[in-house]
């Protein structure tokens, strides 16, 4: 592993994250808990990243503060208990609903691509209300 002397984005995303995220795994096997990489800001010599740490469910599942939400406020939203976690179609590309940023006023439910790229999306519950209701909505096989 190189040795890192200026703290820059290079750095940070090619050298000192992915180290980082590696032993985050091991910890996380360990502790029984997911801990994963946040954002993070550098300057020429320091720089920090967060650390973020969630609990997991007795089936498995990562109880996201976004999750979390939506099992105490579904309601709310007007969506049915049983669409977390359901894939739903949005335009050319499938989701899975993920839970509700309650702090977002108007893209209020989180998305995940099902392609296992990672990536989030963000919509509004009754765009997400809508697709759920007018598809042949499935749980994703694990």
């Amino acid at each position: 592993m190189p040795k890192v002397s200026t703290i820059d984005r290079h750095a940070l995303a090619k050298v000192i994250r992915p180290a980082l995220d590696k032993k985050l795994k091991e910890l996380s096997e360990e502790l029984g808990v997911q801990l994963t990489t946040g954002s993070g800001q550098y300057g020429y010599t320091t720089g920090f990243l967060k650390i973020e740490i969630a609990t997991i469910t007795e089936d498995g599942q990562v109880l996201t503060p976004e999750r979390d939400a939506f099992l105490k406020y579904h309601g709310v939203y007007d969506l049915p208990k049983e669409a977390l976690d359901a894939i739903i179609k949005m335009g050319s590309e499938e989701f899975r609903i993920a839970g509700i940023n309650t702090k977002a006023r108007k893209n209020n439910v989180v998305l995940e691509k099902t392609d296992n790229s990672g990536r989030k999306a963000v919509a509004p519950a009754s765009a997400v209300l809508a697709a759920y209701n007018m598809q042949h909505v499935y749980k994703r096989a694990s």
